[in-house]
């Protein structure tokens, strides 16, 4: 279950207008509502899939302030949320991806041979004072190997905190943990008494390698560099070679779940960014991420006609005959 903190308040009866990204728009009792139209305009380049699929999404304006140069704006989508900021006569200045919702448990550390298991608790996303706080909450049992140890609990959160320039230009500021380590007797030995330890620690252990994945696609766009897609490969590599574990065979489909959701949103990032993703990808034909993208070439009609379209604004003319003459 997902909670926002609201800019205006529920008691708002009379529908008012309001001005974002140069748009007029009519907040009502359910929110702001983006015109589908206009769903390109507001997060083009910021969006992390395809326009086509973009085009299908109703976009709700959950929060927003304005500042002298531009307005800050969260914006739902299922259950996707974004940050952008935008110029006051319109056109967008910055943005970012900030939380699907349950993406927390491909955080999970999967590496332990037991197999942990993570549960998504309640998440918030709070704009207040040029800030956007998005927390994810969790909550995991942790694997003891040897029969009748301990019952080893982890409730924890990462928060991650925006904060936005004088020109619109979004920042991390902070990355926190939480973590409340429980470790209980285990009642089914005879003789406990059901004691238990309770730590806490500003460091989550049942977090794992998922979470070089989770906190790269949550970089604002404008952020993201060249060092980017070579982070984000080593860890869909990392992750492919955990499915191939034996060891690891308790947690296989957990692995391979959260392997397909960073392979989809993956693709979706070289979308987003296709200057970036494109020249990366072009130095590193034998990459896993060039493994995805050629997957998704072959089998996502709507990828390939989008990436085709994004290949004609490039400024690389190189670049550009290189992919064409790759997807014809």
């Amino acid at each position: 279950m997902l909670l926002m903190s609201l800019a205006i308040t529920a008691t708002a009866m009379t529908p008012v207008e309001l001005r974002i990204n140069g748009v007029s728009l009519v907040r009502g009792n359910d929110g702001t509502l983006v015109p589908e139209s206009m769903n390109e305009q507001f997060l083009k380049g910021v969006y992390i899939g395809t326009m086509r699929e973009l085009a299908d999404n109703q976009i709700f304006i959950t929060d927003f302030e304005h500042a002298d140069n531009y307005t800050i704006a969260v914006l739902k989508t299922g259950g996707d949320y974004y940050l952008g900021t935008y110029k006051l006569k319109g056109g967008i200045i910055d943005g970012a991806f900030l939380l699907h919702d349950g993406d927390i448990v491909m955080g999970c550390d999967y590496s332990n041979t037991g197999d942990n298991k993570m549960y998504s608790n309640s998440s918030t996303v709070m704009l207040e004072d040029g800030k956007v706080s998005v927390t994810r909450n969790f909550t995991t049992g942790v694997n003891v190997h040897q029969p009748g140890g301990p019952v080893l609990t982890e409730d924890g959160s990462w928060t991650k905190v925006y904060v936005v320039d004088e020109s619109g230009k979004i920042s991390v500021e902070t990355n926190q943990f939480y973590s409340k380590w429980t470790e209980a007797d285990n009642m089914s030995v005879p003789g406990n008494r059901g004691e238990k330890t309770i730590t806490e620690s500003d460091k989550c252990r049942s977090l794992g390698l998922g979470m070089n994945f989770l906190s790269l696609y949550t970089e604002p766009v404008s952020q993201e560099n060249e060092e980017s897609p070579e982070r984000i490969d080593k860890t869909l590599g990392q992750f492919e070679a955990m499915l191939h574990n034996p060891r690891l065979r308790n947690a296989a489909s957990d692995i391979s779940n959260c392997f397909s959701f960073f392979a989809s949103q993956q693709a979706g990032l070289v979308l987003r960014n296709p200057k970036v993703w494109l020249s990366w990808l072009e130095k590193k034909p034998e990459s896993k991420s060039m493994e995805i993208v050629n997957n998704s070439l072959r089998t996502n009609q709507s990828f390939r006609t989008e990436l085709l379209k994004e290949l004609k604004s490039l400024k690389d003319k190189k670049l550009r005959k290189a992919w064409e003459r790759r997807l014809k």
